[in-house]
């Protein structure tokens, strides 16, 4: 799809009445999408399990952060580029602040500020808010960052919600690796296993230190399995959360997982439902 062009009022007119910015989980359309930022960092599309849509990250952090945030049992919705409306709202804040609003490079006119990220977590049946700005640990010393934060901290406090700000660190990054090794399969649509093949596959894993190659060879040998699709059933079942396991090392490169717990088999245990 082309790059949208966001420099005027009529441009963020348009937006909204194209439903940028607006709806919730699958009906969520993010108010910028990776073809809308010229940007040097990298840039990611990514198939939601939970959302069952397609989100637009714009930098490596917050491709490790929507990872662990959709990985979470508590969260139900993601909505990435998320848009701080009323603009005027916003505006009001950086004057209060004494802060310089963002503007356009080429229109000069204010922008819309968007936060990274807004999610929605199930906590005891209610639905509760939180916002995340999403920076790597590198700029959160840079004064312009800071202030534009601030700008978000104080929108998002007068909603009454919580505003987070997260960096990443080593771990954080070796669990969202490991996420995504996990449920690549499950993403691209190419999930070549049954029900009752990940089912059956459980009997062959123990709760403890587990050799990979191991429970691969029993998955070929007794689950009729190919030797090549043994490694995806495993993967599958930790992307499933039929198992659950460290993710503090990184899984694809390991011999060896430690499996902490292994479910009764609850529907609502799978990805999408969790």
């Amino acid at each position: 799809m082309p790059r949208r062009k966001l420099e005027t009022f009529d441009d963020f007119n348009r937006a909204l009445k194209n439903k940028y910015g607006i709806g919730e989980n699958s009906s969520y359309k993010p108010w910028l999408r990776v073809q809308d930022v010229k940007s040097s960092g990298v840039r990611s599309q990514i198939y939601g399990v939970k959302s069952g849509r397609t989100h637009h990250l714009l930098s490596a952090i917050e491709t490790e952060f929507f990872y662990l945030a959709e990985f979470s049992e508590s969260v139900v919705d993601i909505r990435e580029q998320f848009p701080l409306l009323p603009i005027n709202l916003s505006i009001k804040i950086a004057k209060t602040l004494d802060i310089k609003h963002p503007t356009h490079p080429t229109s000069q006119i204010p922008i819309v500020i968007t936060t990274d990220f807004l999610i929605t977590r199930n906590v005891n049946g209610k639905k509760v808010y939180e916002a995340y700005s999403v920076k790597p640990e590198k700029d959160s010393n840079k004064l312009r960052v800071l202030e534009k934060i601030e700008i978000e901290r104080v929108w998002w406090d007068l909603f009454g919600i919580k505003f987070n700000y997260f960096t990443g660190n080593q771990t954080t990054q070796i669990q969202s690796k490991n996420v995504n090794w996990a449920t690549h399969i499950i993403r691209s649509n190419k999930n070549r296993f049954s029900e009752d093949q990940l089912l059956a596959a459980l009997q062959y894993i123990n709760v403890g230190l587990v050799l990979i190659k191991e429970v691969c060879d029993s998955f070929a040998l007794y689950l009729n399995v190919k030797q090549e699709h043994a490694l995806e059933l495993l993967r599958c079942l930790i992307g499933y959360k039929y198992i659950e396991v460290d993710l503090s090392i990184a899984l694809e490169r390991s011999d060896f997982i430690t499996v902490y717990s292994i479910s009764d088999f609850n529907q609502d245990l799978a990805l999408g439902n969790s």
